[in-house]
């Protein structure tokens, strides 16, 4: 068995999967990602290619390769900033006959990237001889199914479709979806016979099994692999029918591996009637309720336990004075140093930790987060009561004494004669007239909690403010990184935010970090299918 398998990214974001991968003992051949501003932080961290820089020098991409774009190759500028959903009509490519695609990021939509693989049958041939150990990635699944009546116009529904056409095309031994625990929850299709429902993971499992792929389905939890993040994400391993046949003759009586087999037959039985097959004929294994089955046999090996887990405090604690500036490996986080180590990088000289600045908030903003800090420490269940006198709900009297008595514990934010003053309010109105001065529409925000996993909501930066009074503020993007286990050498590229209709289209920093796979969640499956490769080949 070769030392280094090779592997294909689909959906590749900023980089996640592939990093772990990296580290699991896969080799990267291509990568395909949707969002230009995405793909800037792959390609520079990644393949090392500076997209940036070269714009700036009027240089071509050499590694980073547009399937379609509305500007010329020399037009870097444009393109790093182009809105993806508008290349449909594009004229320009780098893509031809005799492409060669090893250690490139593709930028672009699959479905574009699938035309041209149909329009070259050449190059799908060499793909195929090539017997890529394993083609991965993330496609948006929430509303699939195979019967697509529901939003025909929404292209998210068929992307799994295309993974998995893409799967069929080039016949990798082995395939890995990621997805959102929402894949797992029904969601109801109406017709003109009525309503129908559906379960996304369950009609993905079809899709590729009429690829002839046998699928093994698993809702893992980041915060079980060493991830700082209490993060469920729903897993689909998948192989190559003969691949799944040889390892099933060394786990003849896996329990796991024969309903996979039993479910793989009664799709290929049944492909011409598959709403027969509902989610009474398959399953997937939840790493909450099966936990003895996480082994490392089939499913992927556990390394952390309830009273391990890796708490934001270990994550970030070591960096959270934002006045300093902090250099790879010399800080003081013990889990730090361990991710930088596993994802190690080739730096001569020492390098500052980047994305690590603050965002400016003004007085509103910083005294409601000291607030949020604040009664996340109230016991006794007396932060909902706070939160209900925030939100303007009736508080009885017994309940606002009980609360006064928190508070008295905690200084709060104010504000005199335009200086900003910490200190302990004398009375319960000192509160309510604070509460007032600070009003907030969004009420989802809230402050971390020091001593468990951070929660996985990572993608919105007000949603989550620092747990250290000293710090009312949001995370920086460094920091959220830190919770999704990329190591400090890892920097992210791009715009830091955005707002408004470029939401539909713009990937920034802490987009792309919210929506990454976490390196250490993708290392361990990747040790885990490297194991089945070699046992088997």
């Amino acid at each position: 068995m070769k030392n280094k398998l090779t592997h294909i990214e689909l959906f590749a974001g900023c980089g996640g999967m592939s990093l772990g991968l990296d580290s699991a003992g896969f080799e990267l051949f291509f990568a395909n990602e949707l969002s230009p501003m995405a793909g800037e932080t792959f390609a520079y961290n990644i393949l090392n290619e500076n997209l940036s820089s070269l714009s700036k020098e009027k240089k071509n991409a050499s590694k980073s390769l547009w399937i379609k774009s509305n500007y010329p190759e020399n037009d870097l500028e444009n393109r790093l900033r182009e809105n993806p959903f508008s290349t449909s009509i594009g004229k320009f490519s780098d893509l031809d006959k005799n492409i060669n695609l090893k250690e490139k990021l593709l930028i672009g939509n699959i479905d574009h990237l699938l035309d041209f693989l149909d329009n070259n049958p050449k190059i799908v041939k060499e793909l195929k001889a090539k017997n890529i150990d394993l083609v991965s990635g993330g496609p948006p699944c929430q509303s699939f199914s195979l019967a697509g009546r529901r939003e025909k116009n929404n292209h998210k529904n068929q992307l799994p479709l295309s993974f998995a056409r893409f799967a069929g095309l080039v016949k990798p031994k082995t395939v890995l979806l990621e997805n959102v625990k929402g894949i797992t929850a029904p969601f109801t299709e109406a017709d003109e016979e009525g309503k129908h429902k559906y379960y996304a993971w369950l009609e993905v499992s079809k899709a590729f099994a009429l690829e002839g792929y046998v699928p093994v389905c698993m809702m893992l939890n980041s915060k079980y692999f060493g991830v700082p993040q209490n993060r469920p994400r729903f897993i689909l391993q998948a192989y190559r029918k003969d691949v799944f046949t040889k390892l099933k003759k060394l786990q003849a009586k896996n329990e796991i591996l024969l309903t996979s087999e039993k479910f793989y037959n009664l799709v290929i039985t049944n492909k011409h009637n598959l709403e027969n097959i509902t989610e009474k004929d398959f399953k997937y294994y939840d790493i909450e309720n099966n936990s003895e089955l996480f082994d490392g046999i089939i499913l992927p090996k556990k390394s952390h336990l309830n009273n391990d887990f890796i708490t934001t405090n270990d994550a970030i604690e070591d960096i959270k004075n934002t006045s300093v500036t902090y250099e790879l490996n010399k800080t003081n986080g013990q889990y730090a140093n361990s991710i930088n180590a596993i994802f190690s990088h080739d730096l001569n000289n020492s390098i500052q930790i980047k994305n690590h600045e603050i965002r400016n908030h003004n007085f509103l903003v910083k005294s409601r987060f000291r607030f949020y800090q604040v009664i996340e420490q109230f016991q006794n269940g007396l932060k909902k009561g706070a939160t209900d006198l925030f939100t303007g709900k009736d508080i009885s009297k017994d309940l606002l004494n009980k609360l006064m008595v928190e508070f008295s514990k905690h200084e709060l934010l104010f504000i005199n004669n335009g200086k900003e003053i910490s200190k302990v309010p004398k009375n319960i109105e000192v509160v309510e007239t604070l509460i007032k001065s600070i009003p907030t529409r969004k009420h989802s925000q809230r402050a971390l909690r020091k001593l468990e996993p951070a929660p996985a909501q990572l993608t919105i930066p007000d949603d989550l403010c620092h747990y250290d009074t000293n710090e009312p503020r949001t995370l920086t993007v460094r920091e959220m990184a830190r919770f999704q286990s990329f190591p400090d050498w890892y920097e992210f590229r791009s715009k830091v935010t955005t707002g408004g209709d470029m939401r539909k289209f713009e990937v920034p920093q802490y987009t792309q970090v919210g929506n990454a796979v976490p390196p250490l969640l993708a290392k361990a499956i990747g040790e885990t299918i490297k194991k089945h490769l070699n046992e088997i080949l």
